[in-house]
């Protein structure tokens, strides 16, 4: 194992940054014996990870600790210059070049390079790839920052339980004292950020999808209708897996009224394009395809219209792919007091049979 370790000192409190691995581990420390125990700490437990294979492969973030001493607007605009006057030279002088050129004291490098690596911008004494991508979107002007920031974000595993616990419901504020965080200027960027992320598309889609879950589990009305998209797919392929395993006798007698016979207990989805492909050992059996509508208790025409546009096209796949079937689901947000969601669901096989229920969720 190669392990970098970077130790800068600001004023009364040291920061490091431990590299190695594709892993980045940011501390703070107020003493050199308290930097000395938290250095021999997390040098143990990365030692300690890397004899497990499977713990590095299950890992879905690569950034611990949480630092960020910079606004979120100047950091990206920063990241901006960076980028802009990028020209293979040394990220490091191009940085005293935009605090000089901005007249701001060279000391503030202390907190810019480990707010970089806390969020993956900074690797190895230069911008990383990630930087270059966001830079790109600050210069551009894009609507893709958003999504950018989001996926940059939850790389960093104490930034991911914070959106996961906001994509539940928890209040902004609440969810940064998970960080442990005691500098107002550090709550103050982390809200700014987070507030930045909250706007992403991804994290709408990552909030549905919890709202979905709660709903199939039985915890009453449904709290989200803001739904892009991008992520339409996923709540089609979640509602799928909900009926196979919760209503897996009705959706056979469906594939049956149709001359379908599939084994549901051994099927799985693979997502290609804007539709999913079923598989059943190994091989593709069947398309599942749909679409959210939000309505409200008059549902049937909405419903309706929903079904006929996507019939069109399931009846397509089933001839490009050569398969057995289709399946049309959609789930339909009804918007009431409390609301609920019913789903409809139609199956057509490759002669043009079909046919369609509506079920009650959960």
């Amino acid at each position: 194992m190669d392990l970098s370790i970077r130790i800068i000192q600001e004023s009364d409190e040291y920061q490091v940054i431990i590299e190695g691995d594709g892993a980045t581990r940011i501390l703070k420390a107020k003493s050199i014996n308290e930097l000395i125990d938290s250095l021999s700490t997390e040098i143990k437990d990365l030692l300690t990870v890397k004899e497990s294979s499977d713990t590095l492969k299950s890992s879905n973030c690569t950034l611990r600790g949480w630092y960020i001493r910079i606004p979120i607007t100047k950091l990206l605009d920063m990241i901006a210059f960076l980028v802009r006057n990028r020209q293979g030279g040394d990220d490091t002088e191009l940085i005293m070049k935009y605090l000089d050129s901005h007249g701001l004291s060279r000391s503030n490098y202390r907190v810019i390079i480990p707010t970089l690596s806390a969020l993956g911008l900074w690797r190895q004494g230069k911008l990383a790839r990630e930087a270059e991508e966001l830079g790109k979107a600050v210069i551009s002007g894009g609507s893709e920052l958003p999504n950018l920031l989001y996926r940059i974000a939850i790389r960093n595993c104490a930034l991911r339980e914070v959106i996961e616990r906001m994509a539940e419901g928890l209040p902004i504020n609440d969810s940064i004292k998970l960080l442990g965080l005691t500098r107002r200027d550090e709550i103050n960027y982390t809200s700014n950020l987070l507030e930045i992320i909250m706007s992403s598309d991804e994290f709408k889609c990552l909030q549905y999808s919890k709202a979905l879950d709660n709903y199939l589990r039985g915890s009453g009305c449904f709290t989200v209708n803001d739904l892009p998209r991008g992520c339409v797919l996923n709540q089609v392929i979640t509602i799928f897996n909900y009926l196979v395993s919760n209503k897996g006798f009705h959706l056979m007698s469906l594939l049956g009224d149709v001359d379908v016979t599939v084994n549901l207990s051994l099927v799985t989805t693979q997502q290609s394009n804007d539709y999913a492909m079923i598989i059943q050992g190994g091989k593709p059996i069947g398309a599942l395809i749909g679409d959210v509508i939000t309505t409200n208790s008059n549902y049937a025409p909405r419903a309706r219209e929903a079904v006929d546009r996507l019939e069109p096209i399931a009846a397509k796949v089933i001839r490009a792919n050569n398969l057995l079937f289709s399946m049309i689901i959609v789930p339909i947000v009804i918007m009431d007091e409390c609301p609920r969601i019913k789903v409809y669901v139609m199956v057509g096989n490759k002669m043009g049979d079909w046919i369609a229920r509506v079920f009650d969720l959960p």
